[in-house]
């Protein structure tokens, strides 16, 4: 028997209030019970996180261990309620000297002294961006050179000087700790990808994946955490078992001011993080859906195919379900012109232009999924690292007018040379390019995964995407979509719904 509207949301909301009253850190689950999905609530509604080893964290109790020196732990960046990121809401709950804030990286410029601590007053990134400063260098035999940064922030110590050995300072948003068995690529710039990644359905294969977050748990330890070295620890395993077994998606969407509410694994919807674990996770390998091979289908997303406007039921459903339905019929069904993405099909009169690309100087009539092809998850499913515009100082559109639709800003701004050509490029981060030394490789990075997105805004590794609706309108200018407001609203609904 079908309930009626008013009765499903006060059955689901005094669920949901149950629930949140409930809530305990993730450490602390320990009931026997390896399909427990723990809730907590953030701005779209409430979201599920389910472990396949009952959230266990070892004898070490390692990601939520105090294995530095700063008091940092794997959970200072990497909370459950904020989809295993953070965001500056959380930041700014916090006491000034908070360990999140400690200067070696949670500051806006480096430390000028060996005593200088945590203070939130110095840490304008982490608070509004959800940011933490990232020191890399141009490598050694770079076919590119830096000509001048800015240095918006004032630091004593400014990026690229002498005072740090010539690196560049760099904000970035921590990648949330779960669901990572869908990874191609670990970090944004692909740096702890040490062995190329080769996972293949029903979880075989694992090895590389397992080496190189294995690598990062412990590159973490010794520089955010400031630490002594964990590698072949105990300690560093039980890191890398409790990461791998996570999974997190949005279960519940509550937006009362938009008027939206549903529950997302209901009326034949495969919303939660259950779902993703038991039937997206098993079918996941390298290589699925590659929109370069034959075979890929934009058609990508059909957790909600019964609430699509298509399916049988559609004109039964409540209007929130409809939205999220449309949404993502949005998603697999527009196509849209993609021009210059250097990475993918770079064009000739861009200063980034490299003829290896996959579709170099080629037009593309597609849509989301061919940069965001991973069946029903949403990253790439092979490594592709790529520049979408941005990590420019300027992103622009297809037309090569500029596309503001960002918060930039705050970023220090990186003018690179090319000696070969007398070329100049301005980005706010080099992204790949720190670790190739490759002209080509400037302004590329991976794209993340989009389970889980409600709950850790803003959006785009530095930040600039305050929500998702700026998201979906930077994709609309970029590419000249088109998207009406209903649509943009109908999207975004079907994201939060991730």
């Amino acid at each position: 028997m079908t309930r009626s509207p008013v009765a499903r949301i006060a059955v689901a909301l005094i669920g949901a209030a149950a629930m949140a009253a409930s809530l305990q850190p993730a450490q602390a689950a320990n009931d026997g019970d390896s399909d427990a999905t723990q809730l907590t609530v953030d701005g779209a509604g409430i979201l599920g996180s389910v472990s396949t080893n009952d959230f266990g964290t070892g004898s070490t109790n390692g990601f939520f261990a105090n294995l530095g020196t700063n008091g940092r732990t794997c959970g200072t960046c990497h909370l459950e309620a904020d989809a295993w990121t953070f965001t500056p809401q959380h930041a700014r709950s916090l006491a000034s000297h908070d360990p999140l804030f400690t200067p070696n990286d949670g500051s806006d410029c480096p430390p000028t002294s060996a005593s200088q601590g945590p203070n939130s007053a110095l840490s304008s990134e982490v608070l509004n961006y959800g940011l933490i400063r990232i020191e890399i260098g141009i490598p050694t035999g770079a076919n590119f050179a830096l000509a001048s940064a800015t240095n918006p922030k004032d630091c004593a110590i400014p990026p690229g000087s002498s005072g740090v050995s010539g690196q560049l300072f760099l904000f970035r948003r921590p990648l949330p700790s779960t669901n990572l068995i869908f990874d191609s690529a670990i970090m944004w710039d692909g740096r702890e990808t040490l062995q190329p990644l080769t996972t293949l359905a029903n979880f075989q294969s694992l090895v590389p994946l397992v080496f190189d977050l294995a690598d990062q748990a412990n590159t973490a330890t010794t520089g955010h955490a400031q630490g002594a070295s964990i590698a072949n620890t105990e300690a560093q395993a039980d890191i890398v078992a409790f990461e791998t077994n996570l999974y997190t998606a949005q279960l519940l969407l509550f937006q009362p001011r938009q008027g939206l509410f549903a529950l997302l694994n209901a009326d034949g919807a495969h919303g939660g993080s259950d779902y993703l674990q038991d039937t997206v996770a098993p079918g996941f390998f390298i290589g699925v859906n590659d929109p370069l091979k034959p075979g890929f289908t934009n058609a990508n997303f059909d957790l909600f195919a019964a609430w699509e406007p298509t399916s049988p039921r559609y004109q039964s459903l409540q209007p929130s379900e409809q939205s999220i339905g449309r949404g993502e019929a949005i998603f697999n069904n527009t196509t849209f012109v993609i021009h210059d993405v250097p990475g993918l099909n770079s064009a000739p009169s861009n200063p980034l232009y490299n003829p290896k690309d996959p579709l170099a100087g080629q037009d593309i009539s597609g849509g989301c999924a061919i940069c965001h092809n991973n069946p029903d998850v949403g990253n790439h499913s092979t490594s592709l690292p790529i520049n979408i515009g941005v990590t420019m100082a300027q992103p622009v559109n297809n037309d090569g007018s500029p596309n503001n639709v960002l918060d930039l800003a705050n970023l220090p701004v990186y003018t690179l040379q090319n000696p070969a050509s007398s070329a100049t490029v301005e980005v706010t981060d080099p992204g790949k390019a720190l670790l190739s030394g490759k002209w080509t490789d400037i302004g590329k990075t991976k794209g993340p995964m989009l389970r889980g997105l409600a709950g850790r805004a803003p959006y785009f590794h530095n930040g600039s995407a305050k929500d998702l609706t700026t998201v979906v309108n930077f994709y609309n200018s970029r590419f000249n979509i088109g998207l009406t407001s209903q649509q943009v609203n109908d999207l975004v609904a079907f994201l939060n719904a991730l």
